[in-house]
């Protein structure tokens, strides 16, 4: 049995092929809306963000023999986890994380930052209105930084995420809630319809629309704060998707 740990449209693309193999696995995510997106009811799929302990549990519960991680490269404390609970049960850990992008063409309007509050304190430097395109789970961190009125929060459309925005002060009007990832004629339009003057993005990658919105930005002539990835020391790291199928297809 294989543990898949989700959270990513690269972890639903691997969901569909070992179900279509037959290879018998659980698949986790941290949000009972990520459940949503994949699996029919008979599938073993669990909404819950697992500590080390759990982890453990499970493995041992399960019978599993492998964790598969392909949580978002931001989901720092989970990947920790893993790594920690396959050690303690001595089975095998994989990491799947795809390669940052080429940056370079967009390097003049790009500011890193190690993290979300080096980022808020960056985009208050901002004129103009600024796109949070990081999820709702740090809002709060950019809302005690900066004048609430020029924060528009782009968030999963759930009444959960909304209420989340609305209960930290934010209108209705500045609440962009949709879901990605989007083109760069669509990063265009918000930009236009809110008069961002900049945006901070993570690193989300070419599958998660990093590249639209970067261009969009570049061709719209507004900052990005660019939240880097945490640097973890992955054990057994695959970037390429194919490698990993005919790592667990055999």
């Amino acid at each position: 049995m294989i543990l898949i740990l989700g959270g990513t449209k690269d972890s639903r693309n691997l969901y569909e092929i070992l179900k279509k193999e037959s290879i018998p696995f659980i698949f986790t995510t941290a949000t009972a809306y990520g459940k949503k997106l994949v699996g029919d009811k008979e599938d073993k799929v669990l909404s819950k963000r697992l500590t080390k302990e759990e982890m453990v549990s499970l493995i041992e519960k399960e019978s599993i023999s492998m964790v598969v991680d392909t949580t978002h490269p931001y989901a720092a404390e989970v990947s920790l986890n893993a790594m920690a609970a396959c050690r303690q049960s001595n089975i095998e850990y994989i990491r799947f994380e795809r390669k940052e992008e080429e940056l370079s063409k967009y390097e003049s309007i790009i500011t890193y930052v190690d993290d979300y509050e080096s980022a808020a304190i960056e985009a208050k430097k901002i004129n103009g209105n600024i796109l949070l395109t990081t999820g709702s789970k740090t809002l709060n961190i950019f809302v005690d930084k900066i004048d609430k009125g020029r924060l528009y929060p782009r968030v999963l459309p759930t009444s959960n995420m909304i209420k989340k925005c609305e209960d930290l002060g934010l209108k209705a009007s500045q609440i962009i809630g949709m879901q990605g990832p989007f083109s760069t004629p669509m990063n265009e339009v918000m930009i236009d319809k809110y008069n961002i003057g900049g945006l901070v993005t993570k690193d989300s990658g070419k599958i998660g629309g990093l590249l639209e919105k970067l261009e969009a930005a570049h061709n719209k002539n507004i900052r990005v704060i660019f939240i880097k990835r945490p640097k973890i020391e992955y054990e057994n790291l695959y970037d390429n998707m194919e490698h990993l199928i005919k790592k667990l297809v055999k």
